[in-house]
């Protein structure tokens, strides 16, 4: 039987001379019957540290090895579709550095879902599908448990400092700060707002880093993110893992 193909619902123009096939190395694909494995996959379609795709690669091929990628100079493109299908796309480099494609898959109907796996090149990327790569070195979400409200006008202040373990009487030194604003949460459903820090931040081997989220009521802190939930300070950049963070906010006592 042939298998139809089903082109995903992603819109994106090419135009003539400004775009580019990129070169790619196959890394991995196939199908795999866990649907709720699915899940692993970045949303934004690209993965850009070792640890993600570390976990994502030992879930969907637990048999094989796990691949060096020096992340540095590489990244991997991510398509998926539902079912036991064949994954296709062909990644295209505009002029403006963004690297566009389109998940295309056959269409059979069934569990699990089918995935391909790609590197590509960073140089001359600077976004996937209209998604920066490099909006910051410190990258996470910050999660708002189905629980918790959050009241209309609060705002969430993210801040990254950095000091130096040796000089025990130094203030830490405020590297970046962002406040974000027009948080939508309802109590139900948990919500995740990515953020990103440190974008001209040049990590210095002697010195470490963390950051604080707080949710702020006008001066007033209501609620305090801690690293999957564990309180303590919110180390990042451990040893130059830039790997993703997720705090998950709790209220604070009054």
């Amino acid at each position: 039987m042939l298998s139809r193909i089903l082109i995903a619902a992603i819109v994106v123009t090419l135009s003539g001379s400004d775009v580019f096939s990129a070169e790619v190395s196959e890394l991995a694909k196939g199908k795999v019957p866990d649907a709720a494995l699915l899940k692993l996959a970045p949303k934004s379609g690209f993965i850009t540290d070792t640890k993600t795709f570390a976990k994502l690669w030992k879930a969907w091929r637990p048999d094989q090895a796990v691949p060096e990628i020096d992340f540095t100079k590489d990244m991997v493109i991510v398509g998926t579709a539902d079912g036991p299908n064949l994954v296709m796309f062909e990644p295209k480099l505009q002029g403006d550095g963004d690297l566009k494609f389109v998940v295309a898959s056959t269409r059979m109907f069934g569990p699990g879902f089918g995935y391909r796996l790609v590197k590509i090149a960073r140089q001359g990327v600077k976004s996937v599908n209209g998604k920066s790569i490099e909006e910051g070195i410190v990258q996470g979400t910050i999660t708002i448990p189905d629980s918790t409200t959050v009241e209309q006008g609060e705002t969430i202040e993210v801040k990254l400092f950095e000091f130096d373990p040796l000089l025990a009487d130094a203030p830490a030194k405020l590297i970046d700060e962002k406040i974000l604003t027009e948080i939508q949460h309802e109590t139900g459903p948990s919500t995740e707002i990515p953020f990103a820090l440190g974008s001209d931040l040049e990590v210095q081997k002697d010195c470490r880093y963390y950051i604080t989220v707080f949710v702020l009521q006008g001066s007033d802190r209501t609620h305090i993110g801690e690293i999957e939930g564990k309180r303590g300070l919110n180390v990042v950049l451990q040893n130059g893992d830039r790997s993703p963070v997720n705090l998950i906010l709790r209220p604070l006592k009054k």
